[in-house]
């Protein structure tokens, strides 16, 4: 390496020696590209340090140490860990590949020299990402737990007023209040005397039990419909701060470097992904609450309508 930076920077002509240094130097590499190596080496720590370390190299291509993936810094020299390593799977492969003797053994290669492994850790996590879209995030993150919590409220008490109602269809003989059947069916019981001398006083006291049932079975669809048009909304009100970052971080450095103006455009771009990530799946959900309920709804329209025609049935074959 010293010969060849050296020769590399040298202004006179090169003489035959130093052109078959060169080309034998070419020759070793290539025969080293295609061989596993192990040695020791010091490895610079995401911490700072320096420590001596058992290193598996594979040809030009990856690094490893101690199962973890190393880079090669050109100002020092020397090898380092890489702050963020791949996911599980390939740490596994990478100290399995290590720790084997003989044999095909499964290993990770880089065929860019390490420009791949350098760009994974440059990548954003999900929570860096999160912390890209700033208080314009929080808010939607808040909007959309706040209707996550309220949908699966609704939903497990929509699904236990579901299995109650079955079972009072199974027994309508005898009415209970622990559901919004039996108290529709108690209402209708309670002045049989009087609903039976007035269809319509029957028809209001049925159409009161039914109208007090059914705020309870729609309730926080339209808290879930107010987080479905929030979510986009908010996600354009990050989009357009994060171009005004954007064009701010122009204005101040005079240049449209990407790296100056990534910061913006990433707030932009996650706020977009966060508005429109709470509000699909809300809409759905709502759609779905709004389907259920409904369904519970019609049952007791339909049984209350299926109460008072035999009331009237009763009279008049009271009357024949």
């Amino acid at each position: 390496m010293t010969f060849l930076r050296t020769f590399s920077e040298s202004k006179t002509v090169p003489v035959i020696t130093e052109l078959e240094r060169v080309w034998l130097e070419m020759q070793k590499e290539m025969t080293e590209s295609g061989t596993v190596a192990s040695f020791d080496s010091g490895v610079v720590q995401p911490n700072g340090d320096r420590v001596s370390a058992k290193v598996t190299r594979i040809g030009p291509f990856t690094a490893i140490a101690d199962g973890k993936f190393l880079g090669y810094l050109s100002s020092l020299s020397t090898l380092h860990v890489l702050t963020r390593q791949l996911p599980a799977k390939f740490m596994e492969i990478a100290e399995g590949f290590q720790n084997a003797t003989t044999g095909y053994v499964q290993a990770v290669v880089d065929p860019s020299r390490g420009v791949l492994l350098s760009m994974y850790v440059e990548r954003p996590t999900i929570e860096e990402r999160i912390d890209l879209g700033a208080e314009v995030g929080y808010v939607i993150i808040a909007v959309g737990v706040a209707g996550a919590l309220a949908f699966l409220f609704q939903v497990f008490y929509l699904i236990y007023v579901r299995i109650a109602v079955s079972l009072q269809l199974r027994n309508l003989d005898h009415p209970r209040r622990g559901n919004p059947l039996g108290r529709v069916m108690l209402a209708f019981q309670g002045e049989p005397n009087r609903i039976e001398e007035d269809v319509d006083i029957a028809e209001l006291r049925i159409s009161e039990a039914v109208l007090h049932e059914v705020p309870k079975l729609e309730r926080f669809q339209a808290l879930l419909r107010l987080a479905v048009a929030a979510g986009p909304l908010l996600g354009l009100v990050g989009t357009v701060w994060g171009m005004i970052l954007t064009f701010q971080s122009i204005t101040e450095s005079g240049s449209s470097d990407p790296k100056l103006m990534a910061t913006g455009i990433g707030q932009a771009m996650i706020a977009t992904v966060l508005g429109l990530g709470i509000a699909i799946p809300l809409l759905f959900g709502n759609a779905g609450l709004a389907s259920l309920s409904r369904s519970l709804v019609q049952i007791l329209d339909e049984q209350s309508a299926g109460l008072l025609a035999e009331s009237l049935e009763k009279r008049r074959r009271a009357r024949s």
